[in-house]
């Protein structure tokens, strides 16, 4: 069912992605620095300013995920490590002190 769901949302994503490309076919300019200039319909600019926004918070994403990763990494570790204490002070046998 939750699959149908996404399914049904993609298509609704597609349909509106597409109504609205054709709605706004106007040719538009882009000037930026360096000299850069680049003619296209307003839709293929947002659509493309929308993916290069997509893949740099992506790229940056992947960073924060490896840090917690490492940090994740050693934790459990460090909790093998003390597991293995435990089970190391609780088979030591008991001394009685007087």
């Amino acid at each position: 069912m939750k699959r149908y769901f996404y399914i049904f949302i993609a298509l609704i994503a597609v349909f509106v992605g597409l109504t609205f490309a054709l709605k706004n076919n106007q040719i538009v300019d882009l000037i930026y620095y360096f000299g850069l200039h680049w003619t296209a319909p307003l839709s293929m600019m947002l659509l493309v300013s929308f993916a290069l926004g997509v893949v740099c918070g992506y790229l940056v994403n992947i960073v924060t995920v490896r840090r917690v990763s490492r940090a994740l990494k050693k934790a459990r570790k460090d909790i093998r490590q003390v597991e293995q204490e435990v089970v190391n002070l609780r088979s030591l046998p008991i001394k009685d002190v007087v």
